[in-house]
Formats: C-alpha cells, sequence, structure tokens
C-alpha cells in the first residue's frame, strides 16, 4: 500500500537547486578553458626557443683578431729575412746596374760602333813647328782610312808622300795657341779629310773614309 502510494505521486524537481547545479557547471567549464589558454600561450612552440650557437659580434671579433696575429707574424718575417739597405742582393744590385747603364745611355746616346776599312799610316811620327813658334813642336801620328781594304796597299805606294805633305802644310798653319784648343783637334779631322780627298780621286776604286790622330803631341 505504501509503495502504491510513493510511486503514484508525480516527482518533485527543485529549480532553484537545478539552476544553481548549472551555473556551477558553467562557470567550472569556463575556469577550466581560460586555463587550458594560458597554459597554450606559455608553452613555446619550436620556431621561438632561443637557437644555441656563437653570436655574429662575437664571432666577427674572433676573425678581426686572427687576422692582426697573422699581420703581426708576417711583418716580423718580412723584417728577418729582408735583406738590408746596406747589402742589397745580387739581383737588386744588378737591377741597379742595369738601370745605371740605361740612364748612360739615353743621356750619351746608343754607340755607335762602325766598321772600319783599311787604315795607311806614315812609317813614321811628323813633327811641326806650329806658326810663328820656334821653340815648340807637334808630335803628329795620323792614320788614314780608305775604302776598299784591299787599296790600303796602293794609297801607301802611291800617295803617302803627298799625304804627309798636305798634313804639314796644314797644321803648320796654326799658332800654338790655336793647336792647343781641344775645339780645333776635332774640327782639324775633317779639314784634312777635305784637304786630301783630292789625291784619292785620282786613284780609280778608292775613296777616303775618315782621318784618325793616334798622337798629337805639343812639346
Amino acid at each position: 500500500m505504501l509503495m502504491q502510494q510513493f510511486f503514484a505521486r508525480p516527482p518533485i524537481f527543485d529549480t532553484g537547486a537545478i539552476g544553481t547545479l548549472f551555473t556551477c557547471c558553467a562557470i567550472h567549464t569556463l575556469h577550466g578553458g581560460i586555463a587550458m589558454a594560458d597554459l597554450e600561450h606559455e608553452v613555446p612552440t619550436p620556431e621561438e626557443t632561443p637557437k644555441k650557437g656563437i653570436r655574429l659580434p662575437v664571432l666577427i671579433g674572433i676573425i678581426l683578431g686572427i687576422i692582426v696575429v697573422q699581420a703581426g707574424i708576417v711583418l716580423a718575417a718580412l723584417k728577418i729575412f729582408a735583406p738590408s739597405a746596406d747589402h742589397p742582393s745580387p739581383a737588386a744590385q744588378h737591377t741597379t746596374e742595369l738601370s745605371q747603364d740605361s740612364t748612360d745611355e739615353e743621356e750619351t746616346g746608343p754607340i755607335l760602333v762602325q766598321k772600319v776599312e783599311g787604315i795607311v799610316t806614315p812609317k813614321a811620327d811628323l813633327y811641326i813647328n806650329p806658326r810663328g813658334s820656334a821653340s815648340h813642336i807637334v808630335v803628329l801620328s795620323v792614320g788614314i782610312e780608305v775604302s776598299p781594304a784591299e787599296k790600303a796597299k796602293e794609297v801607301e805606294e802611291k800617295l803617302m808622300i803627298p799625304i804627309q805633305d798636305r798634313i804639314i802644310a796644314r797644321v803648320s798653319s796654326y799658332t800654338l795657341e790655336e793647336l792647343q784648343d781641344l775645339k780645333l783637334r776635332d774640327s782639324l779631322r775633317t779639314i784634312l779629310r777635305s784637304d786630301l780627298k783630292p789625291y784619292f780621286n785620282a786613284l780609280e776604286g778608292v775613296k777616303l773614309r775618315n782621318v784618325y790622330f793616334p798622337k798629337f803631341v805639343i812639346q
């Protein structure tokens, strides 16, 4: 009877308690979501994980230090093994000599060596008195260059006496002071060449090239 009365009663629900229960569950759920969001925000991602290694300023400092040390070693080696200024190396000395030779050649010009043909000389030196001076004499040795060389013997046999006579006449026409002038001595070769040229015109195929003074002494 009692059981029938119990089940026969309609169920009684407390709406206030149920509302309170739902409110607590909602608040708990909200707190849990916020906590999870904070946890996810605090956990660093792999991209944000600080990278390990040498920083760029430190690396640059190391490289600069190595360069400075190597430069010091090179300078020390050059100072030890480089030849001193007092004792230049043979190669440097040879280069200096070549440079000096080139400079001398530029200043004076290249020395041209002319081929010498046959030379005819008197058998003895010539003794000539300068004009107006009986106490001084000029001791002169003359060399006559002729071309071709095969004609030298013919010139000696046929022209030597007139050549000597013409040379004596020309030199004796100058005073002692004039003959002491070096400029005259240089020009005298050209003058004598012009004086002797007519004698060579008499010989066929013979040419007078130059006149030389192996000896020119004033006593």
